[in-house]
């Protein structure tokens, strides 16, 4: 399903999705162009921003959950491990297999698309996430709405069916 073009892509997302500042202003200005931007989603999601260790935004769409918050637990606790997107741990296991114990705790990781790493000037500082969708559309949202705050074009994730 994966390959290395989509680990490439990824790669390449992190990279040109950097913000300049992000304080709690921006954090609230993020979930909030989520919540807008999923208005067009066949499914309601479930957003979280954390900043600094903090969950600074949370908001649940009518339709969402336990299972939803569960599930940005575990997309949450893969990027603050990682310090990378939830989709790439679930992209470098199938790629490379199981390197370490913790990528076959899927009680406490997610390897799955829908969290995204906030990095301001190089610096890793938190994590957006979503809920809600099926995996890559979760993923294609929640980059799509960063690119848009950030001025940027998405960057697609190209993955073989």
């Amino acid at each position: 399903m994966y390959t290395q073009q989509t680990l490439e892509a990824l790669k390449r997302a992190e990279e040109e999705f950097v913000f300049d500042k992000f304080d709690l202003e921006d954090a609230h200005e993020l979930g909030e162009r989520l919540r807008r931007d999923a208005a067009g989603e066949p499914k309601p999601i479930a957003i979280r921003i954390v900043l600094d260790d903090l969950m600074v935004y949370q908001s649940f769409l009518p339709g969402t959950g336990e299972d939803n918050n569960g599930w940005m637990d575990r997309k949450c606790a893969t990027v603050r491990r990682t310090h990378h997107c939830s989709l790439m741990a679930g992209v470098e296991r199938e790629l490379f297999g199981e390197k370490e114990i913790w990528q076959s705790d899927e009680a406490h990781y997610a390897f799955k698309g829908g969290a995204f790493p906030i990095v301001v000037k190089g610096e890793f500082r938190g994590i957006a996430a979503i809920s809600g969708l099926p995996h890559l559309q979760d993923h294609r949202r929640l980059t799509q709405t960063i690119a848009g705050m950030l001025g940027k074009e998405p960057i697609l994730i190209p993955v073989e069916e």
